[in-house]
Formats: structure tokens, sequence, C-alpha cells
């Protein structure tokens, strides 16, 4: 059962790390031509993060499934690193493509 708990969690953590990375296409196709702020240019240049991340917990949940069944740790201890590693990667990410959207959007209205 743990070991099964810690596929499910792989498989929830690899999705959001997924729609994260393509969240970060975003700001390219908002900008229209303008400059990128710097923080949404360094944030979209760690894309390639958001496919390390997913594989490091791949790695991980190997080495579960290979270990003995009565020493197993525990699946929550796992759910809670990655939930937490989730949790700061989304707030830059989310950061970086509101402003270039805010900006686009101020750019508008002075049309």
């Amino acid at each position: 059962m743990k070991k099964l708990a810690h596929i499910l969690v792989l498989a929830v953590f690899a999705v959001a790390c997924w729609l994260l990375w393509c969240i970060l296409h975003l700001p390219s196709l908002v900008a229209h031509g303008q400059t990128l702020p710097a923080f949404t240019i360094l944030c979209v240049g760690l894309r390639p993060v958001m496919i390390v991340l997913p594989i490091l917990a791949a790695i991980y949940c190997l080495w579960i499934m290979f270990r003995k069944a009565e020493r197993l740790p525990s699946w929550v201890t796992f759910f809670a690193t990655t939930m937490s590693i989730l949790v700061l990667v989304t707030l830059p990410t989310l950061i970086a493509t509101y402003l270039p959207l805010a900006n686009a959007v101020n750019h508008l209205a002075s049309k």
C-alpha cells in the first residue's frame, strides 16, 4: 500500500510540474514584442527545473520500489516534501506570469 501511495503522489507531482512548465510559456505569448521583466526572464530560463524535479522524485520512487517491504519509509513524508517544493516553485511562477500580463493590460488601457 505504501508503494502505491508513493506512485500516486509522484503522478500528482509530475502533472503539477508539467502544468507549471506550460504556464511559463504564457509570458512569451502575452508580450507581443514588448520586453519581458527581468524576473520573468529568469523564471522562464529556469523552466528545465520543472522537468528535473519529477525525475528526481521518480528516482526516489524507484528506490522505494526496490527496497524490502518491512523497511519502507512513510508516504506522508514524501507527500509533504513534494507538495512543499511545489508550493515554493508555484509562487514565483505565478508572479512571473502575472507581470507581463499586467503590463499588457496597462498598455491596452492606454491605447
